[in-house]
């Protein structure tokens, strides 16, 4: 199904000390690109996670996660004092005394000056635990991101169909007009060749078959009609595969302008020209729409 990549998505989870909360907005963007805000201490468990989870679903644009993680209970870090380390420094400073025949005494601060005797308890253990709780609430936020994305691919693909139908309608009229654009031609220059001979000057009427004949010949876009025909095709096709499109619609909007360019650019009738304008502003309108498309 069609995707936009444009969304947002909240996902919630309880934990025995508190809630985590995951919100993740998503934007138009060439490519899948992904920034995180994350408490401290998380960035080096589950950076990596998260980012992971989320390309499994989305395969293009700008991804903000935040992930909130309200845990009341929290403390600062605790500090752990090493005794049987302690115990070690003091024989080792009292056999140094003796050997060294000191009288200075050893006192507190000496020793816990020593490393290892006080250390601080880090948190990440505790935290490392909570991914089962972080891939809830984030599986949560990414369903409800998908829901919003697909529902605007909805609007985005109802609003390309009905431009990709006035297309075809203004081709039709524009192949109907270029056959006639040829008849008018000739019209015309018999025309002229009526009332010019009329004041005595003739002018041959193979010259005017062979003029008919560069016209039609230099203004023909029977080739430009036929692909443009089947861009439109490909363009609905595409439009009904599962995978990931933006980038081969947008290719097709540019052929499809690039032959709808040509066509104006070879008429010498006023109506095509104008029909041609038409077709040009709604492809336009079709590759901004792409634009959004994953």
């Amino acid at each position: 199904m069609l995707k936009s990549m444009t969304g947002f998505g909240r996902g919630e989870t309880a934990t025995p000390n508190g809630k985590i909360q995951i919100e993740i907005r998503t934007v138009n963007h060439r490519f899948f690109e992904v920034s995180s805000r994350l408490p401290e201490n998380f960035q080096i468990f589950f950076e990596d996670k998260l980012r992971a989870e989320v390309a499994k679903k989305i395969k293009r644009g700008k991804i903000n996660l935040s992930l909130i993680y309200d845990n009341p209970r929290k403390s600062g870090p605790k500090l752990i004092i090493n005794k049987d380390l302690a115990h070690k420094y003091k024989k080792l400073l009292l056999d140094l005394k003796h050997s060294l025949e000191l009288k200075d005494e050893i006192n507190f601060s000496q020793i816990i000056s020593f490393p290892g005797v006080i250390s601080v308890e880090e948190q990440s253990k505790e935290e490392a635990k909570l991914w089962p709780r972080i891939k809830s609430a984030l599986d949560k936020a990414l369903v409800s991101l998908v829901k919003m994305r697909e529902a605007e691919g909805r609007r985005l693909v109802a609003d390309i169909l009905k431009r990709k139908t006035l297309i075809s309608k203004n081709l039709s009229v524009i192949e109907h007009r270029s056959k006639l654009a040829v008849r008018e031609y000739r019209g015309h220059l018999l025309k002229k060749r009526k009332e010019l001979s009329s004041g005595k000057i003739n002018l041959d009427k193979g010259m005017i078959e062979l003029e008919v004949a560069l016209f039609a010949k230099n203004s023909d876009i029977s080739e430009e009609v036929t692909r443009i025909k089947a861009h439109l095709k490909s363009f609905g096709e595409t439009l009904d595969q599962q995978d990931e499109m933006g980038r081969k619609l947008d290719f097709i909007a540019q052929e499809l302008h690039r032959e709808i360019n040509t066509v104006g650019q070879k008429t010498n009738d006023y109506k095509i020209a104008q029909l041609a304008i038409a077709v040009k502003g709604e492809i336009e309108k079709i590759r901004e729409q792409i634009q959004n498309i994953e």
